[in-house]
Formats: C-alpha cells, structure tokens, sequence
C-alpha cells in the first residue's frame, strides 16, 4: 500500500508540472501575441494568477460547449490577464444615460410585405471599414456612431471612408457626450454631427485620449439630417432596417459575458436593460436553427470572431440588442 502511495503522489505531481508548464507556455504566448509588459514582477505574478483563472473559467465552459451545452466557445484574448471587476469597469463606462428612452420621434416603420432572408452580410457588398480598437478609450459610442455612418455614406455615394472617431470624442461635449473617460450616445454623435460634420480618419486619427477639438471645416467628409429609431424590443423591424437601411448602431449589456467570447453564436448571461456598450449590427443569418446578428465590435480583430460577434437573435432581445437601435440619415 505504501508503494501504491508514493507512485501515486509521483504521478500527481507529475501531472501538476506538465498541466503547469502548459499554463506556463500559453501565459507566455499571450504576453507575445499581445505585448504584455508589467510594471513589477510582483504585477506580473498577480496577472498570471487572473489569467490562471480566466484560463480556468475559458476550459470549464469549452468542455461544455463540446457537449452541447453552449452555442458559443470562449478563448484568451487581451483581456485575460483582467478580472471580471476590472473589465465590468471598463465596458461600463462606455454607454452615459443608456437606460432612459432613445431621444427623437423618428421610429422606424416596418413594411407589412417585408421578408426577411436567412441570411444577409453588409460586408459582403463593401460597405463596411475594417475592425478598429477602441484601447483603454472608454469611446464605444464613438466607434458604433462612426460604423453607422460609414455604412450610410457608402451605400448613397460608393465609396467606403473611414471616418474620426477622435472628432467625436474631443468635439461632442457640448452635446453630452463625455470623451474617452464617461461616456456618450450614438444618437449624441449624429446630433453633432447634424450640426457640424465629421472627418475623415486620416485627417483626424484616434488617439485613445481625451484633447481639444481639432475640427476643420475644410476637411468635413458629410453630416447628417437626422436619425431613425427601432422601437425598443422589435427584433423584427431591427433585423428589417439592417438589410433595407445599412448597419444600425445598437446598444448592448457587455459586462463580463463578452469578456471570453471566441466564436460561435453568444447565447451567454446578460441583462437587456443594463446597456453599457455601443456596437455596429452588420448583418444577421442562421446555424443549426439557431438565429444570430452578425455584429462589428471595437475591441480590434484579436477579439471574437475576427473583431466581431454572432449575437442570439428572436432570443428575448437578447443582450437589449434591439433596445437602443438606430441609424443615421444622410
């Protein structure tokens, strides 16, 4: 019996090492992919622990996922070394005043000989920049505004533009919005935009930071005449709009569930009245019987399904998709 013991205290220790050195490995492989670097090594140890964790919570739930359980894997990103506290932080100061009631009259009608295709992608008809990174900016509302707009503008003119974020972020203050670090509204964006334009991104590029604004006259790409609301909670005239209008920008509760997310259609835990994080709907289709918009986010192309997310859609308005949707008019 004593014999037995100590080889099976051998081979757990074993085991332990080997599951160690592979943790070890992949800890070092995310420090690579995403240029980690700590200030102090006691740092670097309290971020390996979190991404001990997170790494924990990613193979648990991918171990359901293969039996079924879920309709979406969740993977290492450049939030694996955040706990949940920090990343619900982040994402939560992205949306100012997201609970009250869409400002405007202007409701999107639904047309009674509408029907809608299994499937549909904006992306596939050139109408779409490429995935950008919002960083520590707290500017989601930005980068859903600009998404929205681009959409717009290319489908009236041909040409796809990248437009400045930046713009928004330094300018818009006097219309409510708060920058880099409280916050605002897409429908505050077209509000300022109507008013004053917008920029090209190569004329205004992002920096991830609150500063002055910048704005010319001389470099302003188009304005807008307004904007169009979808009714809070039609999922119907949301997935209408998208492919009779052009990508509508929506509002979503993104604490902690998008946190892990890889691929597959998100089915997760979320409120869809706790709305914290502008993203761009771009589309909407089907799987195994599982209906899903196809969404653009802002976290860059590391994340998710290359930049974006497959959204549950007909799933309760899952995450408030449909809760605070609208789309500009040029």
């Amino acid at each position: 019996m004593k014999a037995v013991s100590i080889i099976l205290a051998v081979v757990l220790v074993y085991t332990n090492a080997v599951e160690d050195q592979d943790v070890l490995q992949q800890w070092q492989k995310f420090q690579a992919d995403f240029g980690k670097s700590y200030r102090s090594p006691l740092e670097a140890r309290k971020r390996f622990n979190i991404f001990q964790d997170n790494l924990k919570v990613i193979e648990a739930h991918n171990s359901l996922f293969e039996k079924g359980q879920y309709s979406f894997t969740m993977g290492i990103n450049k939030f694996s070394d955040w706990t949940d506290s920090e990343f619900d932080s982040f994402v939560n100061g992205g949306l100012v005043n997201a609970s009250t009631p869409l400002k405007g009259n202007n409701y999107f009608e639904r047309s009674p000989n509408f029907v809608a295709p299994n499937t549909f992608d904006w992306r596939d008809h050139g109408i779409v920049t490429p995935v950008k990174d919002q960083g520590s900016c707290e500017g989601c509302w930005a980068f859903s505004a600009t998404g929205g707009l681009e959409g717009a503008y290319a489908i009236k003119t041909g040409k796809l533009i990248s437009l400045s974020e930046q713009n928004l972020i330094d300018c818009s203050h006097n219309g409510g919005n708060g920058g880099c670090k409280t916050g605002g509204l897409m429908t505050l964006a077209f509000d300022y935009i109507e008013k004053y334009g917008i920029d090209k991104e190569d004329d205004y590029p992002f920096e991830a930071r609150d500063r002055q604004c910048r704005a010319s006259q001389h470099d302003i790409v188009t304005k807008v005449s307004g904007y169009v609301n979808i009714r809070q909670g039609d999922e119907a005239g949301l997935v209408e709009a998208i492919k009779t209008k052009g990508p509508v920008c929506i509002g979503v509760d993104a604490s902690n569930s998008f946190k892990r997310y890889k691929s597959g259609i998100f089915d997760g835990s979320c409120s869809n009245t706790h709305l914290n994080h502008g993203i761009l709907a771009v589309g909407f289709g089907s799987e195994n019987g599982k209906d899903f918009y196809i969404v653009k986010n802002s976290w860059g192309p590391s994340w998710g399904e290359n930049g974006y997310i497959r959204l549950a859609r007909n799933s309760g308005n899952k995450c408030g998709v449909s809760s605070m949707a609208t789309y500009p008019i040029i």
